[in-house]
């Protein structure tokens, strides 16, 4: 894909002046990149400055691999055009829409948005689209799926040049509806500055990244910031049951249809309960009854949200609603280990409220439970003794541990994790994630059911900036006492 230099500098809110630009109508860029180790012939380098790596210090390794014009925040010298901006995270995400030509534009995108339940949502309006025969694309934490395809990516929300690009590639792939993950990181960073949605949706503010943010109002504000990006004839769907909803309503263009769904105030668009083996759904004056897909009350504002993004597309509530029976959660949010006599799971849950769901999920409907809890390094240290605060009070017994220290030391992690224990000690403490899943697995027979709680899908730690493998799953199967059943009497003393 070619554009001149002069195309994509009309797309840029806000140019200060450039150096060396004579002719930049005939100066054709073949690509666009923040990485000086990516760049190749003819491409547009962005200095981006991050949080271990500051872009213009790598101008030299981008000229040298092909850059004929470079993105700069401040004065630096160069052979070549130099193009200077306020903000070059900014410059980025609007480069990369003009690059793609808009690729926003022309399918439906749709964001969501919310502490908890992102993936889940975004999961299960894919399984709803593809259902129906419509052809859909998901860009989030699990990766990027679209016309029987999946790439890997870092981040939850990625980059907008990968955004863009993928973008661009599900239309010329005939895909018409793309649900989108935005996190408040990626908004923060202007990852999605640029893009048109077709729709937001608003799930839940609970405590989480308040080490990014500051305050839980700035995050909202964050969050907030989506819902301006909203085409004019779109729709903004909005959990009637968290209080920040009206916030993110605020937020949207006047003329943005909003819809609220609910699973408490009956008054809303959208009203689900689940009562015994059904799940009721009101909706449009009409009631409906489904079977349940699963018997977890959060996961229902998820399956909500979803329901309300694939009806806002002109899909049939008759035709939608028996297909909620078939959905299936994605990988990693209590998800079953298979292949073991006793009932466990692993899940996502990393944040007070998830963990919260969850345990008293699992404690309502079973006596014994076993928790394996743990933090993340270099993640927002506040919310870490709310955590066990919240499992030690629940009646599970827990096993204590740290995932993807990164550069923190483990015991610093634990150390954080400590003033929660409020109501009961754990069984044990391991600095070391290997350890910490023998234990558990070892005393698992002694209990009706078990969670791990941090990484669900995830199969690596991150360690020093190093990605090691790590597949809790298969080191559970690799440590449970197969030779022992469910409810021996042999139990682990506590």
């Amino acid at each position: 894909m070619l554009n001149n230099l002069q195309h994509l500098l009309t797309g840029l809110s806000q140019t200060i002046t450039w150096t060396y630009v004579e002719h930049p109508n005939e100066t054709l860029i073949e690509g666009i990149s923040f990485s000086s180790k990516e760049v190749k012939n003819n491409y547009l380098f962005v200095c981006i400055t991050g949080h271990r790596h500051d872009g213009h210090n790598f101008i030299d390794e981008a000229i040298a691999n092909g850059a004929i014009a470079i993105i700069a925040e401040r004065p630096i010298d160069a052979p070549v055009s130099v193009i200077y901006c306020r903000d070059t995270k900014i410059a980025l995400a609007e480069l990369a829409a003009m690059f793609y030509d808009d690729p926003s534009k022309r399918l439906r995108l749709h964001g969501v948005t919310g502490t908890n339940g992102k993936t889940t949502t975004t999961s299960l309006a894919f399984q709803l689209f593809t259902s129906l025969g419509m052809k859909v694309g998901s860009i989030g934490t699990l990766g990027i799926h679209y016309a029987g395809q999946t790439f890997t990516t870092p981040n939850t929300t990625p980059d907008p040049l990968t955004v863009n690009r993928h973008l661009d590639e599900m239309v010329k792939a005939g895909i018409t509806d793309c649900v989108m993950e935005v996190s408040s990181q990626a908004i923060a960073e202007s990852r999605i500055t640029g893009l048109s949605f077709q729709s937001a949706s608003f799930l839940n503010l609970t405590h989480d990244h308040l080490d990014y943010h500051g305050s839980m109002d700035s995050y909202a504000e964050t969050k907030a910031r989506l819902f301006k990006q909203v085409t004019a004839n779109g729709h903004v769907f909005l959990n009637r049951d968290d209080p920040f909803h009206e916030r993110m309503g605020a937020r949207a263009p006047r003329r943005v249809k909003r819809s609220y769904y609910s699973r408490r105030d009956t008054s809303v668009d959208l009203f689900g309960q689940l009562e015994r083996d059904r799940l009721l759904l009101q909706t449009k004056g009409r009631s409906l009854a489904v079977k349940p897909p699963f018997t977890e009350t959060y996961n229902l504002d998820n399956m909500l949200c979803a329901l309300g993004i694939v009806l806002s597309t002109g899909a049939s509530l008759e035709d939608t609603v028996p297909r909620l029976a078939s959905l299936r959660l994605p990988s990693g949010r209590l998800e079953r280990i298979e292949g073991i006599a006793s009932l466990a799971y692993v899940d996502y849950g990393h944040t007070p409220d998830a963990i919260q769901e969850v345990v008293t999920a699992l404690t309502e409907r079973h006596a014994r439970v076993l928790v394996l809890l743990s933090a993340a390094g270099e993640r927002d240290r506040s919310k870490r003794s709310e955590m066990t605060k919240i499992v030690s009070q629940s009646g599970a017994d827990y096993v204590l541990s740290v995932h993807d220290p990164r550069r923190e030391a483990p015991q610093q992690i634990l150390d954080d994790l400590a003033p929660g224990r409020t109501a009961r000690p754990p069984l044990s403490v391991h600095p070391v994630r290997h350890d910490a899943i023998r234990a558990f697995a070892e005393r698992l027979p002694d209990y009706d059911c078990g969670v791990i709680f941090g990484k669900g899908h995830d199969r690596f730690e991150r360690v020093d900036g190093e990605l090691i493998p790590c597949d809790e799953p298969a080191l559970v199967h690799r440590f449970y006492p197969h030779e022992r059943e469910p409810g021996d009497a042999s139990r682990t003393e506590r």
